[in-house]
């Protein structure tokens, strides 16, 4: 049957004409399971609850009505409607239990899908000492089962010509018949007795029973961590061998108009006359190609996204907009063009939300592109603001042919996202270049607003012909102001041209100072 959601009345029953495909089943929960908490603190309320012996913080996340009386919550499921049918589908539906997942008909194991994701973040050597520790207690375990059913009838299991435990090593000869029949071996050292080698052979029912059921539990154990072993490779083959830097750098001011990549250029006189036209700062990042030297190590068709998050507290307008002495807000009342497009890239869940999210944007100077969105994961807001999430522009954000270093600028001008509107409305009005008064350090960390930064590679792999990908997350903290990287390259003795990947991280003050202190651990 076709599934279809259920059609409920006022009465609470479904049109007799509908085909219905599944039900919705609701329940009442307690009072003092209400609210969200951790699994172990749900375990506990619901204890005191059964034995009656409640503490206030179990009535914290619980609703009231303008009564004063608690609000009751409700927890609805979708479950697959019981139908009736004949013996065989009685049978394959005896054990199943309605699943709310979505997916009717289809009770996932949690439990293994849990553990199926934890191997696939483990390391090799961890997951190769796992699989031998299950090997071996699985073995084991058999090996009890073999001695157990081995004892009621000692002809049942050979050890050359020998019956079982006729030298007293009952559980050793046990093991070596299990791991064999685990491990589908069959030396044939030790074996489960024939037909004309005991007097009863339907006393040996058990031991085959046992042996077979081994043989199958090993075969789908040997499946199994193949699979996940091919698929860790598999995972390994898709991850791009690159490597990011942690920092992140922004020059300013004399850093770009100094000769901020070339190390081996004097720097000009600190007295000359300074240019009245500061250009905006540039942040930077790098990546390094781990497969330098390696033939058919490069990266073709590469591509650079990068998106910024940011936190709507940080666009409050009383503290951010207002400050700007003589805008107020009717000085942002007429939005930009691609600001009128925000509506189609809103994703709250809320209209009546997301509309005054538009007017609280609106007035503090802040527009939604295309290429912006906001996710809510919390409707109270209580607990998590809305974000913002922002592509930020890459200076030459492809690349076809990526071999040893990729350096990726951001320019903060009025079109950054990551840049307070206030100082991008500075920007604008100063012709788009950086404002005087905020050509220092602790001005342009204060002009910044983002929690993160997400930076994805994609590209081909030009030794298996396969798409890889990488990734590297930048918080606040990452950010390092008035400094630029070292030199990487180098010419080895045979003049070919090396990457020296120790330096990745390492950075210097930029062209002609301006650097914010560090702590020096």
């Amino acid at each position: 049957m076709s599934e279809k959601e259920k059609v409920v009345d006022d009465e609470g029953t479904p049109p007799p004409e509908a085909d219905v495909g599944r039900q919705q089943t609701v329940f009442v929960r307690h009072q003092a399971d209400c609210g969200a908490m951790s699994w172990g603190d749900r375990v506990k309320r619901r204890w005191r609850a059964a034995l009656k012996e409640p503490s206030p913080e179990d009535h914290a996340g619980v609703n009231v009505t303008p009564d004063g009386q608690p609000q009751v919550q409700y927890r609805l499921e979708s479950t697959e409607k019981q139908q009736s049918g004949g013996f065989f589908h009685r049978l394959t539906h005896c054990f199943s239990r309605p699943s709310g997942s979505g997916m009717v008909g289809i009770n996932p194991n949690q439990k293994l899908a849990m553990y199926l994701h934890w191997m696939f973040r483990v390391n090799f050597i961890f997951l190769f000492a796992v699989m031998c520790v299950m090997f071996f207690a699985l073995v084991i375990f058999f090996a009890a089962l073999i001695t157990a059913v081995g004892n009621i009838d000692r002809e049942c299991v050979r050890i050359g010509s020998e019956e079982f435990d006729a030298a007293d090593t009952a559980f050793a000869d046990a093991f070596a018949l299990s791991w064999t029949t685990f491990s589908t071996v069959g030396y044939g050292s030790t074996y489960p007795a024939l037909g004309h080698q005991n007097t009863n052979p339907t006393n040996c029912f058990f031991i085959n029973f046992v042996c077979s059921l081994e043989s199958l539990v090993g075969v789908l154990y040997s499946g199994f961590c193949g699979a996940i072993l091919f698929g860790k490779v598999l995972r390994i083959q898709s991850h791009a061998q690159v490597i990011f830097s942690d920092p992140l750098v922004i020059r300013y001011g004399s850093g770009l108009t100094q000769g901020a990549h070339d190390d081996e250029k004097d720097k000009e006189d600190d007295d000359e006359e300074a240019d009245p036209k500061i250009p905006c700062p540039v942040l930077e990042f790098r990546i390094v190609n781990r497969l330098y030297n390696e033939v058919g190590g490069e990266i073709m068709d590469a591509t650079l996204n990068c998106v910024a998050n940011v936190d709507s507290n940080d666009l409050d307008p009383n503290r951010d907009h207002l400050s700007d002495s003589g805008h107020g807000p009717s000085a942002n009342s007429t939005r930009s063009d691609s600001g009128s497009e925000a509506g189609s890239s809103m994703m709250g869940s809320d209209r009546t939300g997301a509309n005054s999210l538009h007017r609280f944007l609106a007035f503090s100077g802040f527009s939604l592109h295309r290429n912006q969105q906001t996710v809510d994961e919390d409707p109270t807001s209580r607990l998590v603001t809305k974000h913002i999430f922002s592509k930020l522009h890459i200076e030459a954000s492809d690349h076809p042919f990526f071999k040893r270093v990729w350096l990726a600028r951001h320019t903060l001008d009025e079109d950054s996202p990551i840049v307070k509107p206030r100082i991008r409305r500075q920007i604008k009005r100063n012709g788009g270049f950086w404002p005087n008064k905020y050509n220092n350090y602790a001005a342009i960390r204060d002009s910044l607003q983002f929690n993160q930064i997400l930076v994805s590679l994609n590209g081909v792999s030009n030794v298996s012909a396969s798409d890889v990908y990488a990734q590297k997350i930048y918080d606040f903290v990452d950010v390092n102001i008035g400094y630029q990287f070292v030199n990487l390259l180098y010419r080895e003795g045979d003049g070919k041209l090396g990457v020296d990947t120790d330096l990745v991280n390492d950075v210097r003050e930029q062209n002609g100072g301006g650097g914010e202190p560090l702590a020096v651990e």
